[in-house]
This record gives C-alpha cells, sequence and structure tokens, in this order.
C-alpha cells in the first residue's frame, strides 16, 4: 500500500511541475502590447503590407507583434537594435518611413520642394493676370457728370410709372 501511495504522490507530484511548466510557458508568451516603447517600434515596420490591419484577424502581424515582442521583451533588445535588424534582414522596404539620410532623405524632402515650387508659380502667374486685366466696366467710357445724367433719368422713369 505505502507503494502505490508514493508511486500515486510522485505521479501527481511530476504532473504538478509540468502544469507549472506549461503556465509560465503560457505566461511568457503573454507580452504587454501596450507598452509606448513597444507598439512605437512596432508602428515603424511595415510587417509586408500588413501594417494597417487588425490585429486580432491577421496572422502575419501577429507574428510580427510576437517576434518584436521576444526581441523587445524577452532578448531586452532597444527599439534601435530592432529596426536595425528588420532593416539588415528584410532592406530599407521593411520600414514604414525609410531613414532621413543618403539617398532617402529626397524622399522627404521633394514633396515640400515641389509644393512650395508650385506656389509660387501660381502666385507670379497670378500677378500676371491681375496686371494684364483690364478692368471692364458695362458702363462705357462715360465721363462721371454723364452717368450722373443717365441714373436720373433712369431713376425719374422709374418713379413716374409709379406716380
Amino acid at each position: 500500500m505505502k507503494r502505490i501511495l508514493v508511486i500515486f504522490s510522485l505521479i501527481t507530484l511530476f504532473l504538478g511541475t509540468m502544469q507549472v511548466y506549461a503556465e509560465e510557458q503560457l505566461s511568457e508568451k503573454n507580452y504587454d502590447y501596450t507598452n509606448r516603447e513597444f507598439m512605437a517600434t512596432v508602428d515603424m515596420l511595415y510587417m509586408d503590407g500588413h501594417s494597417n490591419d487588425d490585429l486580432s484577424n491577421c496572422s502575419v502581424k501577429q507574428l510580427y507583434y510576437e517576434e518584436v515582442a521576444e526581441m523587445f521583451f524577452t532578448k531586452g533588445m532597444s527599439k534601435k537594435e530592432i529596426l536595425d535588424y528588420y532593416s539588415n534582414e528584410l532592406g530599407v522596404e521593411a520600414l514604414n518611413a525609410p531613414p532621413v539620410k543618403g539617398f532617402n532623405l529626397s524622399l522627404w524632402i521633394t514633396p515640400f520642394l515641389l509644393i512650395t515650387l508650385v506656389l509660387i508659380i501660381l502666385f507670379f502667374v497670378m500677378r500676371k493676370w491681375k496686371k494684364n486685366q483690364k478692368v471692364s466696366t458695362d458702363e462705357g467710357d462715360f465721363s462721371d457728370s454723364e452717368m450722373d445724367d443717365i441714373y436720373e433719368s433712369i431713376i425719374e422713369d422709374e418713379r413716374k410709372k409709379f406716380i
């Protein structure tokens, strides 16, 4: 009877340690996805075009989150190290925004330069149009006294209609 009790105790102890081990493994996988530094890191990744998808529905985005969480929380890598890792593995296309250096600098500057250039050209074109535009009046080339006489006659005609 003692042997059965000892064997039963050992099996219970073994199964209990297996349960504790499984719980620890499960708790390690539950990373804090709301951490600000983690979110800032993940938001900078392109994720093969899945960066705008919903996390609960997209398996690619879930995979990226798990990889970055493991690097960030388990391995203790910094934001820069994680971004450098993905840049080295997948190239600059792995990032949502290209780094502001080298040729990529032109990607940041060109739109602003074009907008400024278009605004300057529009300013000068509109200014030229305004200068060249002749002020046309429906009144013709009458002097002020002639205009006064015309208005007086119109007013007099209208007044006579109601008298």
